[in-house]
C-alpha cells in the first residue's frame, strides 16, 4: 500500500501501472460516470514491457480521454541504459500511434509539467 495520500497504486518495472490506470480510468468513465483524471507516471524502462502497449491499446479503444500519462525518459533500465536511451521523440511517437496527445515537456519544470 502506497503512502502517499494521493497515490493508489505503486506498482513496478514490469508495467502493470497503466494497465491499472486505464481499468481505474474505464470504470471512471463508463461506470461512474464521473468527470474525472487519472494519472499514471510509466518509466522508459518498463515501456520495453508489452503489457504497457497493451494498456495502451485499451486506452485508445475505449477511448479514455480522461487518462493521462506522464513517462519519464531518463535512459536508465534495471540493468543497462534503455533501448532508446534518452530519445524522447520516440516515445512520443509510439504513445501518439496509439492516439494518445503527446507533449514533450522538461519534467524538471513544474511550469511545463502543469
Amino acid at each position: 500500500m502506497p503512502k502517499i495520500p494521493f497515490v493508489d497504486v505503486a506498482t513496478g518495472s514490469l508495467g502493470q501501472g497503466l494497465s491499472v490506470a486505464a481499468g481505474m480510468a474505464y470504470s471512471s468513465k463508463y461506470f461512474d460516470k464521473i468527470n474525472n483524471k487519472v494519472y499514471c507516471i510509466v518509466g522508459d524502462g518498463e515501456c520495453a514491457e508489452g503489457s504497457i502497449w497493451e494498456a495502451a491499446a485499451f486506452a485508445s479503444h475505449y477511448n479514455l480521454n480522461n487518462l493521462v500519462v506522464f513517462a519519464d525518459v531518463n535512459g536508465l533500465g534495471q540493468s543497462q541504459e534503455t533501448m532508446y536511451g534518452h530519445q524522447v521523440g520516440i516515445y512520443a511517437e509510439r504513445f501518439s500511434a496509439f492516439g494518445f496527445h503527446t507533449l514533450v515537456i522538461d519534467g524538471h519544470s513544474i511550469k511545463e509539467i502543469v
